[in-house]
């Protein structure tokens, strides 16, 4: 990874739309197969006739989901560093990356784990859950919780993996993860009628079993040696770069905080309508999990490509992959639209067998295909400002758009119920994506 060949790179445009794809592609089928997991679990538990164990599982999956979400930070913000480093050809650089990003992801898991009660507590009132779903969903998540020092590690290293475009080792990684998590739920749920245990038990298994590819993965790239010696590297434990760290890595985390009080809110909203609603919102994400993860591929490559020859500061680069995966990120919105326009009903009554749960998905599926095209524009940005490490730029365009937000959740719930939920949605991404571009267009004056 010498120096000129890397800086040769940022420039090469000899055949740029395969260098897109050939981060997008694999990233792209790593994590669409984790919504695939998720519609698994949905499946197994969906066919047990009473709705409490699928309300389980949405209201358990749903508090690890918006925990880890606000901790995305360790893989946005790694792979921002880590791609302006592979950029310059700085190979030391990114080892301390990634070292830095480890001890951070380490700090954290510590605190989850010692308030993992009171943590518990406070989402569970948060969500408002029913005294019908608690205790299943209780069950859920003291098991799960146990998953807490596998999930961050993981994040920090999809973000190396990331960071230097390496995604078909980001793409192994998460099949790993995704197919045992999947095998072990189906058993556990299926095989041997554990119900909400078997599917956080199959989860836990699956995210540990991850960290011990991962650090293989580690031993391959870096050198396990040479990875644990820039642990007690001086340079490693400068104070400048942990406060840089620090700073945009909070600023990453504020932003995500804002996003997931908007989800937040639809599942609190929708617990207040009962179970069914509940459940029918559950499986509403389960899209939007596909959806998005499927843009992120796109977004990824924007991280990698944009933010190595933003690290280079080469214009001409940064511009040019900039065009480029907006491109490829229009055509895949178009793509999962088409999509659920055309088998969302088929995939509904494939994920249960509830009739009024069915029926209402249905009644909200002209809205799930207008998701893919209403939030590749954000996604995208996302992209961009990661690459970037703008995460200024991150926290102030998503607070306007919360700022939008707000009264048309509540406005357009009051109206039209859970239709009215998931339209503000609709209006949320809508308005991150404009409120991105107006700063992206200041931005590139200032190159």
């Amino acid at each position: 990874m010498a120096k000129h060949s890397e800086n040769y790179a940022v420039s090469d445009f000899s055949a740029p739309h395969s260098r897109v794809w050939a981060i997008a592609g694999p990233a792209i089928l790593a994590n669409s197969s984790a919504p695939l997991v998720g519609l698994v679990d949905t499946w197994a538990i969906g066919h047990i006739p009473d709705p409490v164990h699928l309300a389980s599982v949405a209201v358990g999956s749903a508090v690890f989901s918006y925990i880890f979400w606000t901790l995305g930070f360790l893989r946005m913000g790694t792979t921002g560093f880590i791609a302006q480093a592979h950029g310059q050809g700085d190979v030391g650089l990114i080892s301390r990356e990634l070292v830095r990003a480890t001890l951070l992801g380490l700090a954290l898991t510590v605190l989850i784990l010692l308030l993992q009660e009171p943590l518990k507590n406070a989402m569970f009132q948060l969500l408002e859950v029913p005294s019908t779903v608690s205790p299943l969903a209780e069950k859920y998540y003291d098991i799960r919780i146990w998953a807490t020092p596998a999930t961050l590690f993981f994040l920090a290293l999809n973000g190396f993996l990331i960071g230097t475009a390496r995604t078909k080792a980001a793409l192994l990684l998460q099949l790993v993860l995704n197919i045992s998590n999947g095998l072990l739920n189906v058993w556990f749920v299926i095989g041997l009628n554990m119900g909400v245990t078997g599917v956080a038990l199959g989860t836990v298994i699956a995210e540990w079993l991850t960290v011990i590819v991962g650090m293989v993965m580690i031993a391959r790239y870096i050198g396990l040696f040479a990875f644990l010696k820039t642990f007690i590297s001086e340079k490693t434990w400068q104070l400048s770069r942990f406060k840089r760290l620090f700073n945009i890595n909070g600023m990453i985390f504020l932003r995500t905080l804002m996003l997931l009080i908007a989800f937040v809110m639809v599942t609190i909203a929708s617990a207040r309508m009962g179970e069914e609603a509940l459940a029918v919102s559950y499986v509403i994400q389960q899209y939007l999990m596909l959806m998005s993860l499927g843009l992120d591929g796109f977004a990824y490559a924007g991280e990698a490509l944009v933010g190595a020859a933003y690290g280079a500061k080469n214009q001409q680069a940064f511009t040019r992959w900039v065009r480029l995966t907006f491109f490829w990120a229009l055509i895949s919105g178009l793509f999962y639209a088409i999509i659920f326009w055309a088998y969302g009903e088929w995939i509904t009554r494939f994920l249960t067998d509830i009739e009024v749960i069915r029926a209402e998905i249905i009644h909200l599926m002209p809205l799930v295909v207008l998701l893919p095209i209403a939030s590749l524009w954000c996604y995208q940005f996302d992209g961009i400002y990661i690459g970037m490490t703008a995460s200024n730029a991150m926290f102030g365009t998503m607070a306007v758009a919360l700022a939008v937000y707000l009264p048309a959740h509540y406005y357009l719930g009051e109206l039209y119920g859970l239709t009215g939920l998931w339209l503000a949605i609709i209006v949320l991404m809508i308005s991150r994506g404009l409120t991105q571009f107006v700063w992206y267009q200041l931005r590139l004056k200032n190159f």
